[in-house]
């Protein structure tokens, strides 16, 4: 009878915490639904680079047979493994991909062209799901919805994050699962949840099996399954037990990273990212890591993506205001910063701006509603650096990204070569010129070709460099194909194709992206209206 009266009494309050809920839920979504639609409408509508060409053959191969072997035969780096090749990289990113392989097929007859469009968003809705994540972490956090809504719209458009979402490099799917760990450790310290820190874990075993190097941020991450306000022996061992739990799940991915490299290659701890022969040590330097991923023309960070500056302050304040998930955001974002300067390739190479940082991207915005900006002089400064975030990231999706580094004639592995390239050489301040020249000079004469590289007749095909025209310079050879010269979103690039050679509909696709946006804009109108009525005066 008493537990009977417990719940009829608790009932009230679980239904009206259920409707103060469902406008930020609905915010929540809106923005998911507007932020998926500019990444999709952004992007380069195919395979941009070899690294997503793999993944994508494993999508495909599973969605079409069940199998993850390799079985294009121009896929050079594919690892002889138990009964076939496979895939050098993880498998995470395959699977998350084959619902968009199975959407290809089912909206028209089949086509790889198809495929690869539809593969090629991957990143962008993975990416998109970190805005209202986002979201809802800063309004628990106590962050009012107006705030919250701008400082997501921050963090998805201004920084780094949206134009490497705008590709098939997985590292914005990271930052997501990054952020979900944490979102996840901290309801649980919060509500005293071991099923909150289960889901935490999880997160963390779909991470590993992207790269196994993310064990390294397991610890850091458990910081904030703790609780800062429990302090009885209790409250202790019930935390314990939560970051015991948090653990232990992500540990099953890793036994499944371990069981499948014994599927494969007949190993437990194979790593078969840089087997190949010609591969240079993945060891690097950190005194050219740690000053060129800051302050190199290269690949700084605060060039690339100035409001990072912003939330590395706000970070400082959120370890004030909550203490164990801001030692959780800063312990991690270090643990990981310094992996990635110890790399030999700590540029990301090849691509635009500073990739590797990507994934701690969306764990820093945490700290963006937490600066202060009382005086006018703050705010001054906090506008510009948005405002400049924002046409940073738009100079990086205009152009493909290849550009810059075959007009130089860079071998493969330059990194290896010249370890100060980026100290002296900048994609970023050479971008303004080659979208000028773009512009004004429209495509080369002799470009006959859309891409170089095998199956001339798939649009969507990964790049290759070198294909084709071996007698010339790589500046001479790039200006036969129209991939380099055209501008990069897909609206863009595929008006320039015969309408009977596109591989979808493009009106249509459009019409569709623009639904969205529009359901999107209106959920969160809808839901921050629904919310400031519910606000008492």
């Amino acid at each position: 009878m008493n537990a009977q009266r417990d719940l009829e009494d608790n009932a009230p309050a679980a239904d009206t915490e259920v409707v103060k809920m469902r406008p930020r839920i609905l915010t929540a979504l809106g923005l998911f639904l507007v932020v998926s639609a500019v990444y999709m409408a952004a992007g380069s509508g195919r395979i941009d680079t070899i690294d997503g060409q793999y993944r994508f053959e494993v999508a495909r191969n599973l969605a079409e047979d069940g199998s993850i072997k390799i079985v294009d035969p121009f896929l050079g780096f594919a690892i002889n493994g138990i009964g076939g090749a496979y895939s050098p990289y993880g498998i995470s990113p395959s699977i998350i991909s084959l619902p968009l392989v199975y959407l290809a097929d089912l909206s028209g007859p089949e086509s790889q062209d198809r495929q690869q469009f539809f593969f090629s968003f991957t990143s962008a809705i993975v990416a998109a799901g970190a805005a209202p994540m986002l979201f809802l972490f800063y309004t628990a956090l106590g962050v009012h919805a107006r705030p919250a809504i701008g400082w997501t719209l921050v963090a998805s458009f201004a920084t780094l994050t949206f134009p490497v979402a705008a590709t098939v490099f997985d590292q914005p799917q990271h930052g997501f699962f990054v952020l979900c760990a944490c979102f996840l450790a901290f309801l649980s310290a919060r509500r005293n949840s071991i099923a909150l820190a289960a889901a935490g874990g999880a997160a963390l075993a779909v991470l590993v099996n992207y790269q196994e190097t993310y064990i390294i941020v397991f610890p850091t991450l458990a910081v904030a399954v703790l609780d800062s306000s429990q302090v009885s022996s209790a409250g202790a061992r019930r935390a314990f037990e939560r970051c015991a739990v948090f653990l232990l799940v992500g540990g099953l991915g890793v036994l499944f990273w371990v069981g499948l490299n014994n599927y494969r290659f007949g190993s437990l701890l194979f790593s078969s990212r840089f087997v190949a022969s010609n591969h240079p040590s993945a060891i690097g330097n950190p005194l050219f890591g740690v000053p060129g991923l800051l302050f190199s023309p290269g690949k700084s960070i605060f060039l690339y993506s100035p409001p990072t500056a912003l939330a590395l302050l706000g970070v400082v304040s959120l370890m004030r205001r909550e203490r164990r998930l801001g030692q959780a955001v800063a312990a991690t974002c270090l643990v990981y910063f310094g992996m990635i300067s110890c790399l030999a390739y700590w540029g990301g190479d090849w691509c635009w701006g500073p990739r590797y940082i990507t994934p701690i991207l969306p764990l820093l915005a945490l700290g963006f509603p937490f600066l202060n900006v009382a005086t006018q002089p703050v705010r001054v400064v906090v506008r510009a650096l948005v405002v400049c975030g924002i046409c940073v990231q738009l100079l990086g999706l205009s152009i493909d990204h290849h550009r810059f580094l075959y007009a130089r004639s860079l071998p493969t592995y330059f990194w290896a070569i010249d370890k100060s390239f980026y100290f002296t050489h900048s994609a970023l301040f050479s971008r303004p010129g080659e979208l000028v020249d773009s512009i004004r000079n429209g495509v080369p004469a002799e470009a006959d070709l859309f891409r170089p590289g095998p199956y001339s007749r798939l649009l969507t095909y990964a790049v290759f460099g070198g294909w084709g025209f071996p007698e010339l310079s790589a500046p001479a050879w790039m200006r036969h194909y129209k991939v380099f010269w055209l501008l990069r979103p897909w609206p863009l690039w595929m008006r320039a194709i015969p309408r009977d050679e596109r591989p979808i509909d493009m009106r249509a696709t459009e019409t569709v992206l623009g639904i969205m946006g529009a359901m999107g804009l209106f959920a969160i109108w809808l839901g921050s209206s629904t919310s400031r009525q519910r606000t008492p005066a």
